[in-house]
This record gives C-alpha cells, structure tokens and sequence, in this order.
C-alpha cells in the first residue's frame, strides 16, 4: 500500500469534463475518492447513453487493463477528486502480492456477473420498469439528503440516457409515479417519497443482483 501511495497521481475534474474518453489509450486505473461520475457509451448516430454511475470508492477504467482502447468514457457529474494508478503500478501489484491478485481477480468476477444480469433483465423490463429501474440506481448509488431529495440533480434525459428512452417518456412516468404519491417534485428535483414501493415495482428483478 505504501509503495501504491507513492506512485499514483491524484488530481481534481471539474464538473462536466472527462476523466477518459472513447477511443483513447489504456494507460491505467482511475479511483474515485470523491465525487460523481457517470460512464458512458457512444453509438454510431453519436447518441450517449449511460452504462454505468459511480461515486466514492469505485473504480473506473478497470475492464480495459493492456495497451488497448477505451470502449467507454467517463465524465464527472460535479467536481470531483480522482486517483490514477498506471498499468504498470497496477501489474507489479498483481505480481508480487498474490491476495492482492486473488481478490481483484473475484472483484472482476462479481463486475462481470452484475453487468451480465443486469443486460439480461433490461432485455426483459418494459419502458416504465427501465425509468424506474434507473431512479432507484441514482438514489442506491448517490443516495438521498434529508427531504429525500435525490443527492444529485440529474435532467430528465440525463435518467432516459440510463435508462434507455426518452426524456418524454421519463417525464411521463415521472407523472405517474407522482400521481401515485411514490415521488414528489420540487422544482426540478426528485424527491423519493416511498423508496420501498418504488422498488417493490421491481421486486421480480431483486434476485438477479441488478442492484448491487
């Protein structure tokens, strides 16, 4: 840990700028010690779509480890400070510590197996469940302050983007699920009134491990 501390880099992304982006060499791991991010795919029209939030703690770039190019992108959701560890840091680790390899080695597993399930049951969700599914990834993942405000103010097609749709279609929803008293809005934010109801809407999808 000590000779990682002295080889990685920290530094500050301002809100809106990428940490990488598609399309650019591996050159190594990036850790978020705090902060927003959200990773992104680009398809062959340009349109964005987001695979992926992260927030303190998590890793990014760590399914792309050897002289290749990133497939995705990430871009910070506020300021946000991010630790950089290069290939070579990363590969000396999984050389000379052994438990250190064994436990990234069921890290990668466990990312695997959650982003196999979670395509599998988006395959099978219908609009409304993808826009639910994504208000409940937001809150599990940035969490809610006090007045169960949502702790980040996403747009509504910055949730379609994770979800997959439309902002109309978010919007509509949204609707709906105010009119069903689950969520109440101020202004623009999104407040979880009933986080439980809001994810027993998609209790058949809880053993899947979407959410974890």
């Amino acid at each position: 840990m000590e000779w990682l501390s002295e080889n990685k880099n920290v530094y500050t992304v301002p809100k809106g700028q990428f940490i990488f982006q598609e399309g650019s060499l591996v050159h190594g791991v990036y850790f978020i010690y705090h902060g927003k991010v959200k990773v992104i795919s680009t398809n062959q029209e340009g349109k964005s779509h987001t695979v992926r939030l992260a927030s303190d703690g998590h890793v990014l770039g760590h399914m792309s480890l050897d002289k290749e190019l990133y497939a995705i992108g990430a871009v910070a959701l506020e300021t946000s400070q991010i630790c950089f560890v290069e290939n070579e840091i990363f590969y000396h680790t999984f050389v000379t510590n052994p438990d250190f390899a064994l436990q990234a080695m069921m890290f990668y597993s466990r990312e695997l197996r959650k982003s196999e399930m979670r395509t599998k049951c988006f395959a099978q969700m219908s609009t409304e469940e993808k826009i639910i599914y994504a208000l409940i990834y937001i809150t599990e993942t940035f969490g809610l302050d006090r007045q169960k405000r949502i702790e980040i103010n996403l747009g509504r097609q910055e949730i379609a983007d994770i979800a997959g749709t439309n902002a109309e279609q978010v919007s509509r929803s949204v609707t709906q699920l105010k009119e069903k008293k689950i969520i109440t809005l101020e202004n623009k934010d999104i407040i979880i009134s009933d986080f439980k109801a809001l994810k027993q809407r998609l209790s058949r999808y809880f053993a899947s491990e979407i959410f974890n």
